[in-house]
């Protein structure tokens, strides 16, 4: 077996190997959760689903923890509030550069250059903003908006 056989072997292990995933995390700002108020910890992904017409600004708060951020709307009497979340962060190998080598061809048993990928660990971070509008005080609508980072480690 060649050494260009034996990576090609080793890659799947190699990127299988590099995958790790954490749960979701919010990025709002986070208030202390004691036993009484548990239901005043942040949002979770699954917590998204709770939203629903009509909820009070208290109600989301109380739900949702404080927003990253709060804005006065263009109407008397409407807020925006915004709120950010890390849905899923992950790792994986991915071919950064390639190197040229020489190698012996296994079935003429010439040698010449190959071109060989060379693997990085890059972390990828999906990203979820909603955007809350209220109206007096009461959720009228919603708009979620999925974002991906990424960076080599």
């Amino acid at each position: 077996m060649t050494i260009t056989h034996r990576y090609l072997a080793l890659l799947p292990a190699l990127l299988l190997a590099g995958c790790a995933t954490t749960p979701a995390t919010p990025k709002a700002a986070t208030r202390p959760a004691t036993a009484a108020t548990a239901e005043s910890a942040p949002a979770t992904a699954d917590q998204s689903k709770n939203l629903r017409k009509g909820m009070s600004a208290s109600e989301i708060r109380a739900l949702w923890g404080e927003p990253l951020a709060t804005h006065t709307g263009k109407e008397p009497g409407e807020s925006i509030l915004v709120y950010y979340f890390d849905v899923l962060t992950t790792q994986r190998m991915i071919a950064a550069t390639v190197i040229e080598r020489l190698a012996v061809d296994p079935i003429s048993g010439e040698t010449r250059m190959v071109t060989e990928p060379v693997l990085s660990p890059q972390k990828v971070t999906v990203t979820q903003t909603i955007v809350l509008q209220l109206l007096d005080d009461k959720l009228v609508s919603w708009a979620r908006q999925l974002g991906e980072q990424r960076s080599f480690n």
